[in-house]
């Protein structure tokens, strides 16, 4: 009660120690004065190791030990406003891909112009892009023009007779700068986020037709994120004169002047986000990145040519084609959606009304060839909505007559587009071709093995011609090719076996 507290031994323990004889016994570990030798020998040992390790850094730094030198381990991110002149080089340590001479730096430029011009997969407007490029690309994030000029070269490889960078390094530049943009994408400007889209589209494009699934998913996430949480989904159109947005935010409905070049950049932005996320869902079978449940009001896409709508009994006449394909790619989405969840539970009523919606989208559909500039996109609208009635009627084909017929006129539809289709002049093919067109393949392939039908025969043919047409413009239409082709080698080397036992008994 009266102890001091000083250590080791307080002062009344220590003028008048107890009858026993015995020091006080603290419950704690001393706070100041002496230690205990256990103690004591820790810390010299502690200190020994300080004093080797200041040493050591003496010897190789030359700096003074006594002080400790604290590093950050990022380079620092400076804020970034990608509009500003020369923001985009002071932010990132590595150089822009765009530091060739002007005749590759515009070659590689128009390269990606002459194909993605009228992609669904380019939103943002080609003749300013190109203008911008050429005379004032450092206006332009780094890793757009990283994805521009990895596209570029990825289309025409040899067109550039000496270039700066492999197609390696500029997937790696494209890769960083990505991740540096949104680490700095708070508070950024629409324009920025448009960018910072688009640039992941483009990547996770170029990783759908490398195979690499994982990473297609990956960014096609982070554009599908950085859409949704911009509000690219909420915005209404709007005839009156109106200023481009200062901000863009997800909890509000953004209103957009129809026909000016910043709305359309914004629509077509996420259109081009939805049909690369339904994209994914059929190339992975992977959950959609976008819930079921997102309010969508933004209108249709924009920047192809379009004409209103006229009064008819088809509600699909006058849309451009690239509506066409987001409407597919759409349907195609919940009917995935729809098998992954009712795999081994019927839903009759869902059932037969996704095949009523498929089913009357496919036969307002207008014919391939029409406008040989739309040909390429036509032809993937009409091979998503054939896959999705394949897809959605595969699971009964076995035991339902009706699904089977279903699914075999599909097969020839497709078919019968792809004959109609001038493959043979396209310059570039849409990637998602491969695992749609390998789908139905294999579908033919096993249908064949249980019935053979002279008109499945030559459908699967149509369709692994075309195939072999397109492979040599796509990686992922290539792989595809190659397992197909696998899979009809092995499936007529099993009938010729089955064929050569039967002929044997008989004998």
């Amino acid at each position: 009660m009266r102890c001091d507290g000083e250590r080791p031994v307080c002062r009344v323990c220590r003028v008048r120690p107890p009858r026993s004889l015995t020091p006080c016994k603290y419950s704690h570990a001393p706070l100041s004065g002496t230690a205990s030798p256990q103690l004591e020998e820790v810390m010299q040992a502690m200190q020994n190791k300080i004093q080797a390790l200041e040493h050591q850094i003496e010897i190789l730094s030359g700096k003074d030990p006594s002080s400790v030198f604290l590093s950050s381990p990022y380079p620092e991110v400076q804020e970034l406003d990608l509009l500003d002149a020369h923001t985009s080089d002071n932010a990132f340590a590595t150089p822009s891909p765009i530091e060739d001479t002007l005749e590759q730096t515009g070659t590689l430029i128009e390269n990606f112009l002459r194909h993605f011009s009228r992609s669904q997969f380019f939103f943002l407007n080609s003749s300013h892009f190109q203008q911008t490029t050429l005379s004032l690309p450092h206006l332009l994030p780094t890793g757009l023009l990283s994805a521009v000029a990895l596209w570029g070269n990825r289309l025409f490889p040899n067109s550039v007779a000496v270039s700066t960078y492999t197609e390696e390094e500029l997937l790696s530049r494209t890769v960083h700068q990505v991740a540096r943009e949104i680490a700095a994408i708070d508070h950024a400007p629409p324009q920025r986020i448009l960018y910072l889209i688009q640039t992941e589209v483009l990547l996770s494009l170029y990783y759908l037709d490398c195979v690499r699934l994982f990473e297609c998913n990956y960014h096609c996430a982070g554009a599908t994120s950085l859409a949704l949480t911009s509000g690219l989904h909420r915005l209404v159109a709007s005839t009156q004169p109106l200023e481009p947005p200062s901000t863009l935010s997800a909890g509000v409905s953004i209103r957009v002047q129809m026909g000016t070049a910043w709305a359309m950049e914004m629509i077509d932005a996420f259109w081009s986000v939805v049909i690369l996320n339904n994209y994914c869902v059929a190339a992975s079978e992977t959950p959609s990145s976008i819930p079921c449940d997102t309010p969508v009001v933004t209108p249709w896409p924009t920047h192809m040519p379009f004409t209103p709508p006229i009064a008819s009994g088809n509600d699909l006449v006058g849309h451009s084609p690239l509506t066409l394909l987001a409407r597919a790619s759409v349907q195609l989405e919940r009917v995935m959606a729809f098998t992954g969840r009712t795999s081994n539970v019927p839903q009759p009523q869902e059932f037969w009304s996704l095949d009523s919606r498929l089913e009357t989208f496919r036969g307002n559909l207008p014919p391939i060839g029409i406008n040989t500039r739309t040909e390429p996109i036509s032809l993937t609208t009409h091979a998503l909505l054939n896959f999705a009635i394949i897809k959605l009627h595969g699971p009964h084909q076995t035991t339902t007559p009706v699904s089977q017929t279903k699914c075999l006129t599909a097969a020839s539809c497709l078919a019968l587009r792809l004959t109609d289709a001038h493959l043979a002049e396209w310059q570039m093919a849409d990637p998602i071709l491969g695992p749609l067109l390998a789908s139905v393949a294999q579908f033919l392939i096993d249908n064949l093995a249980q019935y053979y039908s002279p008109q499945s025969s030559a459908d699967l043919h149509t369709i692994m011609s075309a195939m072999q047409t397109l492979a040599r413009w796509s990686r992922l239409i290539h792989h595809h090719l190659t397992i197909t082709q696998q899979r009809y080698d092995t499936a007529s080397a099993q009938q010729l076996s089955l064929l050569h036992g039967v002929s044997v008994q008989h004998s």
